[in-house]
C-alpha cells in the first residue's frame, strides 16, 4: 500500500468534519473488506490521502424494532443481522441476504453500511495497477466503458449508469440531449424524441441538414467502428416534427399577457421566438425581407437546405401563435426605440449580412458573396462572368463557388491558408472539389485592376507562421512571389459582421463580440450572429434560446437556470456488435450540377434511422452493483438514513457512471429503516453464483409477497446484479397481484420482468437465470 494518514474517530461529527476538510481525498473504513483490497491493488488513479476509521463510533451497532418498524445501525455486522431473531422471524429476506454474503469470517467484519456503500466489482475497474498499470475504464477517467466492447459476461442486461456529461452533448453548442432523444427513436417513440429535442433546439429539420456536427467526432462509438450518424438521425426527426407539426409545435396552455418582438427571422430569431412563445408570451417577428427565414432562406443554397423545409418550419411556428411581419425594415419602417416602447422585450437577431472589409487595392469592383447568394435565392441566376475568383475559405465562399458552378461558371477559390486551416465544412469542401471548383491555397489577393471587361487579380504566395489567436497558423507573405491572373469577376466572402444601423448610438458599443451579454439596454436584447458575428446555425439557435431564457426570467419574474443536458438512469443500450454507419445517398455530380433547388442528399427510410439509433452506446457504465443487502432493502421498502438525509433504497444506487451510490464525499450512512412487513408475508432472497462460497451474484432476487387465501394481494420483486443498481420488477408484480399463485402465473411474471432486458454481447444467459430465480421466488423455492 501507499502511505496515507489514518484517523480513528469516535463521533459522527468528527468523521464528517474530517471528510469535509479532506475535500474528497479521504475514504471511510467501516468494515474494511472492500476498502483494503482497493488500497492494496491501487485500482483507482486517485489514491486517498487519508483513511477515516469509523468503527470506533459508539451507538451505531444495534438492531431494534419499534412501532415504525425495524432500525439497524450502520455499523451492525452482517453476521449479527443473519442471526438476529427479530430479523429471521419478521424480515427474513434481510437475514437471507446477509447470510448470502461471502464467508462467516467476512460477515463478522462486514457492516450493513459498508455493504451498501461498496464499490462496483467490474474486472476492468478492479484490474490491479501493479499488473501492468490500471485499465482506464470509464469510471477511472477513460473514454468508454471497456465492457461495452469487451468481456461483459457478468455485466448489466438492463442499461447503463449514465454519465453526468455526454461527449456528444457536451460538444453541441446547444447542449442537445443526444443520447436521450436517440434512445426514444430506438423504440420508435418519435413524439417523445421530439419533445426532448425541442427543449434544446426547435429546428432539427434545418440543423439536421446544415449543422457541422460538432458532436459526431466525439462519439465513442468510433472506439469500436464509426461514430453514430447523429446528423442523419436528427434530420429524420426534424422532418417528422414538421410532418406532425400540429402535435409538436403547440400553443402554450397559459398566456402570460406579455409581448415580445423579435427582429430578424434567421435561426437565432426563430429559436428566440419559439421559446418565448412556449413560455406563454405573445411574439411578433419582424423581417425586412419578403419571406421569413433570414439567411436560412436567402444565403444557404437550396441544394443544401431546400426552401420548402424553411417554409414548413416557419409555418409550424406560426401555428403556435407567433406572428410574422415580413417586408418590415426595423430602422426605416419602425425604430428599435418604438418597438421597445410597444413591447415588453425586444430581441435583435438580424444576423451578420455585412461583408468584412479586405485590403484589395485597385479600381475593379469586388462583389459581395452574401449579396450574390441572396440574388440567386430570389431568382436572379445571372452570373457575373465565366471565370470568377472567390476570395475566402469559409462556408459562404464554398456556397458561392458551388452555386457559380451550377450556373455554368468556372469558380476558383483563393484562400490565404492551407486546406487544413480552411474553416468551411469538410464535407462541403469535398463536394466542391467533386463538382470542379478550383482552389488556390496559400494565396492572398492584393490588387484588382480593370482590364477591359475583365479583372487582373494580383496575388502573393503565403507561408504559414506561428499560430494566431484562433489557433490556426498565421499566413505570412513570401517576398517576390506575386503573380497575376485574369478573371471576369471577383466575389469576396471573407467573413461577415452585423449592421448596427438600427440601434441607438448608446447601444452600438455594447455589441462587442463573443464576450458580450445578451442585454443591450432597457428591454432590448441581442442574439445570434448579430451578437457574436458570423457563426453556425446551431450556435445561433443556442444564442436565441439563451436570450429567450433571460427575457422570460424577467417577464415571468421566475429566473431560470441555463438549459442543461437531462440525465436518466433508464438508458437501454442495444447494439454493441460492429455495425456499419448509415450514410445518406447523394445525387451524382452530374445530377447535382443540373439544379440549384434539388437537395443533394436523398432521405433514408425510417427503419434505417432506427437501426442507426441502435448503434448508440449510451456511453454509460454497465458494471453491476454487488450489494446483496441493497437488493433486499428495495424489496422491503427500506430507507437509508445518512448524516444529511433519508434516502429511499431504490434511489440510493448508481446515480451516474462515476459513483456507485448517491452519497456525497462528506456523507456517512448512520441507520437503515425498514417498515413493518405484513404478517405472514412470503419473503425470500436467493442468488446464482459461479462458486457457492465467497462469490458475488451473477443474478439475484429478493421478493416479498402478501398472499390471502391463495391470492396475491401485494408483491415486491427486485432483481440484483443485472443492472448498475437493484431493479424492481414492477411488470412482474402487476402480473401477480389479484391472482392465485400458480406455476403458470410465475412463468408469466418472470417473462414480464425480463421483457425489457437488452443483454450485451456475452451475457444473454443472465436473462434465463433471472427468469428462473423469479419463478422460484414466487413459488417459494430457494436456489
Amino acid at each position: 500500500m501507499r502511505d496515507f494518514t489514518h484517523y480513528n474517530v469516535h463521533t459522527i461529527d468528527e468523521a464528517t468534519g474530517l471528510l469535509k476538510e479532506q475535500k474528497g481525498k479521504a475514504k471511510v473504513n467501516a468494515g474494511g473488506t472492500d476498502l483494503l483490497g482497493v488500497l492494496k491493488d491501487m485500482i483507482t488513479p486517485a489514491y486517498p490521502e487519508s483513511i477515516i476509521n469509523i468503527k470506533g463510533i459508539a451507538g451505531l451497532d444495534y438492531i431494534r424494532e419499534d412501532k415504525e418498524g425495524l432500525k439497524i445501525g450502520a455499523l451492525t455486522k452482517l453476521s449479527s443481522m443473519a442471526d438476529a431473531p427479530v430479523i429471521k422471524e419478521k424480515y427474513a429476506v434481510l437475514a437471507e441476504a446477509a447470510k448470502s454474503v461471502a464467508t462467516p469470517q467476512i460477515r463478522n467484519m462486514c457492516t450493513i453500511g459498508g455493504n451498501l456503500a461498496q464499490d462496483v466489482r467490474c474486472w476492468y475497474y478492479r484490474y490491479p495497477d501493479e499488473l501492468g498499470g490500471a485499465v482506464m475504464c470509464l469510471r477511472k477517467g477513460g473514454a468508454v466503458c471497456n465492457a461495452l466492447v469487451g468481456d461483459n459476461r457478468y455485466h448489466s442486461i438492463f442499461g447503463t449508469a449514465p454519465l453526468t456529461s455526454y461527449p456528444c452533448a457536451s460538444h453541441c453548442p446547444a447542449g442537445t440531449a443526444i443520447p436521450f432523444y436517440i434512445d426514444k427513436i430506438k423504440n420508435g417513440s418519435y413524439d417523445e424524441a421530439a419533445g426532448i429535442f425541442a427543449d434544446y433546439n426547435p429546428l432539427p429539420a434545418i440543423t439536421g441538414r446544415v449543422c457541422p456536427t460538432f458532436c459526431e467526432p466525439e462519439c465513442k462509438r468510433g472506439e469500436l467502428d464509426e461514430p453514430v450518424a447523429i446528423r442523419c438521425v436528427e434530420r429524420s426527426l426534424g422532418d417528422y416534427m414538421l410532418e406532425n407539426a400540429s402535435r409538436v409545435y403547440t400553443a402554450p396552455g397559459t398566456e402570460s399577457g406579455k409581448k415580445a418582438a423579435v427582429i430578424g427571422s434567421g435561426p437565432a430569431g426563430l429559436a428566440a421566438a419559439y421559446y418565448l412563445r412556449r413560455a406563454g408570451h405573445a411574439v411578433t417577428v419582424f423581417e425586412r425581407l419578403p419571406e421569413a427565414g433570414g439567411m436560412l432562406s436567402y444565403s444557404i443554397p437550396g441544394y443544401r437546405l431546400p426552401k420548402e423545409v424553411v417554409r414548413k418550419q416557419v409555418e409550424a411556428l406560426r401555428t403556435m401563435g407567433i406572428t410574422f411581419k415580413t417586408g418590415c425594415d426595423v430602422g426605416k419602417d419602425i425604430s428599435a426605440e418604438e418597438l421597445a416602447a410597444g413591447f415588453d422585450a425586444v430581441v435583435t437577431a438580424t444576423g451578420a449580412w455585412t461583408e468584412k472589409a479586405q485590403s484589395i487595392k485597385g479600381d475593379a469592383p469586388i462583389l459581395s458573396g452574401l449579396q450574390f447568394l441572396k440574388k440567386v435565392n430570389e431568382g436572379d441566376c445571372r452570373v457575373p462572368g465565366k471565370k470568377v475568383a472567390v476570395v475566402g475559405g469559409g462556408n459562404v465562399a464554398i456556397d458561392v463557388a458551388r452555386t457559380l458552378t451550377r450556373l455554368g461558371a468556372k469558380a476558383v477559390i483563393i484562400y490565404r491558408r492551407s486546406l487544413k486551416e480552411m474553416p468551411a465544412f469538410e464535407d462541403e469542401v469535398k463536394k466542391a472539389v467533386e463538382e470542379g471548383v478550383g482552389f488556390k491555397f496559400l494565396t492572398l489577393p492584393t490588387e484588382a485592376v480593370r482590364v477591359g471587361n475583365k479583372v487582373s487579380l494580383t496575388c502573393i504566395k503565403m507561408k504559414l507562421g506561428a499560430p494566431d489567436t484562433t489557433g490556426r497558423r498565421r499566413p505570412v507573405p513570401k517576398a517576390g512571389s506575386e503573380s497575376t491572373t485574369l478573371f471576369d469577376a471577383i466575389i469576396r466572402a471573407t467573413g461577415e459582421e452585423p449592421d448596427l444601423g438600427m440601434l441607438p448610438a448608446s447601444m452600438k458599443k455594447k455589441v462587442s463580440g463573443k464576450n458580450s451579454g445578451h442585454l443591450l439596454g432597457k428591454n432590448i436584447y441581442m442574439a445570434g450572429d448579430f451578437m457574436n458575428g458570423s457563426s453556425t446555425v446551431i450556435e445561433a439557435v443556442a444564442s436565441g434560446r439563451e436570450a429567450s431564457r433571460q427575457i422570460d426570467g424577467i417577464l415571468s419574474g421566475n429566473a431560470t437556470t441555463a438549459q442543461k443536458t437531462r440525465r436518466t438512469g433508464e438508458l437501454a443500450p442495444t447494439g454493441y456488435e460492429p455495425a456499419s454507419r448509415i450514410t445518406l445517398s447523394e445525387l451524382s455530380v452530374a445530377e447535382r450540377l443540373k439544379t440549384l433547388d434539388r437537395e443533394d442528399a436523398i432521405p433514408v427510410a425510417a427503419s434505417e434511422v432506427v437501426g442507426e439509433a441502435n448503434r448508440c452506446f449510451n456511453c454509460g457504465c454497465v458494471a453491476v452493483n454487488p450489494s446483496d443487502i441493497g437488493v433486499a432493502l428495495v424489496a422491503v421498502g427500506g430507507k437509508i438514513v445518512t448524516t444529511k438525509r433519508r434516502i429511499d433504497a431504490g434511489e440510493f444506487f448508481a446515480p451516474d457512471a462515476t459513483m456507485p451510490t448517491v452519497l456525497d464525499e462528506d456523507e456517512i450512512i448512520t441507520e437503515i429503516q425498514i417498515p413493518h412487513l405484513p404478517a405472514g408475508s412470503r419473503q425470500l432472497y436467493s442468488k446464482f453464483t459461479i462458486r457457492k462460497p465467497v462469490d458475488f451474484a451473477v443474478a439475484s432476487v429478493a421478493s416479498v409477497l402478501t398472499v390471502d387465501q391463495g391470492v396475491c394481494t401485494d408483491a415486491r420483486i427486485v432483481l440484483g446484479a443485472v443492472a448498475p443498481g437493484p431493479v424492481r420488477a414492477q411488470t412482474a408484480e402487476k402480473v401477480l397481484i389479484g391472482r392465485p399463485i400458480t406455476a403458470e402465473g410465475a412463468e408469466e411474471a418472470a417473462q414480464a420482468a425480463l421483457a425489457e432486458a437488452k443483454p450485451l454481447s456475452k451475457n444473454a444467459y443472465k436473462v434465463q437465470i433471472a427468469r428462473t430465480l423469479i419463478k422460484r421466488a414466487i413459488m417459494g423455492e430457494h436456489v
